[in-house]
């Protein structure tokens, strides 16, 4: 049987391989040496009777098999986490501990700069990374234990998620300084006269709130420009005469870095919420319902 010949601490080496990528960065991640890392490796493939993870270029790939156990290895890790570390064990002054989220773009920009300076200042050694919410849906993020927390725009979950709302935001129209066409105020035939650059999927939900909109009254509009992150916004934006429509708060950031003009937007686009999601698994982990917290604390605030 499997289980008489695993070490636990092997489940780590697996899990911060698959989660680094790469053999030196999961030592640094575990506090350990890369040789030790290598050997832990070596124990697991013969324990599996399988390579799990393969060389590729700078870093490793998993295997199938690798993929296939991901999950079960996760959910040990956690149950034996709880297993020691009772609710009031959690100490964020001392404790070591590793996070992964998912975040749009929106939420990088927005809410992860303020987070990282509040944990450098209440938990100096806990540690995050931040994963891309690309082709996964948030849910699938959690469901696939791709992350243990997703900041995303998601309006409702079922169980065995959770989900709470942390702010809301709105959208305007963002341009250059002394637009040619733009006065204080933009009508919807200066919109739809304008020519636009646009960032598909904004905030990581597959939803389609301007197109509706402009469909639903009839409106069209020329896109000039599309672009598939953020970074690319607000330099194009103070170079040319295109407009975007934008988060609030994420054009207030631009307006602040560029001679950028913020526009109330003439469609009624309405609101949309950011919430923090995540899975049973983790639902009373002491250090993830901390987090929970931290998050809630600092999304207050914005």
């Amino acid at each position: 049987m499997i289980a008489k010949n695993v070490d636990l601490n092997l489940l780590l080496v697996f899990d911060a391989v698959l989660a680094e990528k790469n053999v030196t960065r999961a030592a640094r991640r575990l506090g350990a040496s890369q040789s030790a890392v290598s050997k832990g490796l070596a124990q697991l493939r013969i324990v599996f009777g399988d390579a799990l993870f393969l060389r590729d270029g700078r870093g490793v790939v998993p295997t199938h098999k690798a993929l296939e156990i991901a999950e079960h290895v996760r959910q040990a890790i956690l149950a034996l986490n709880a297993l020691v570390s009772p609710a009031d064990a959690f100490d964020a002054q001392t404790a070591r501990a590793h996070f992964d989220i998912g975040a749009t773009d929106y939420v990088s920009l927005v809410l992860l700069p303020v987070l990282v300076r509040k944990l450098s200042e209440v938990a100096p050694a806990v540690s995050l990374t931040v994963h891309a919410i690309d082709h996964w849906m948030p849910e699938e993020m959690l469901l696939a234990g791709k992350a243990d927390l997703v900041l995303s725009s998601v309006s409702a979950v079922t169980f065995p998620l959770y989900r709470q709302a942390l702010f809301d935001d709105g959208y305007v129209c963002l341009c250059r300084e002394h637009h040619p066409l733009l006065a204080d105020t933009l009508t919807v035939e200066q919109f739809a006269s304008c020519r636009h650059l646009s960032m598909p999927r904004q905030n990581g939900a597959r939803e389609r709130v301007l197109q509706d909109v402009m469909q639903r009254m009839g409106v069209s509009r020329e896109v000039t420009v599309q672009v598939p992150h953020m970074l690319a916004i607000p330099a194009t934006l103070a170079a040319t005469d295109l407009i975007a429509t934008l988060a609030l708060r994420v054009a207030r950031t631009f307006a602040q870095l560029h001679a950028l003009r913020i526009v109330p937007h003439p469609l009624p686009l309405g609101s949309f919420s950011v919430s923090q999601i995540w899975h049973d698994r983790t639902h009373k982990s002491a250090p993830q319902q901390w987090l929970r917290g931290v998050i809630a604390s600092v999304a207050a605030g914005l």
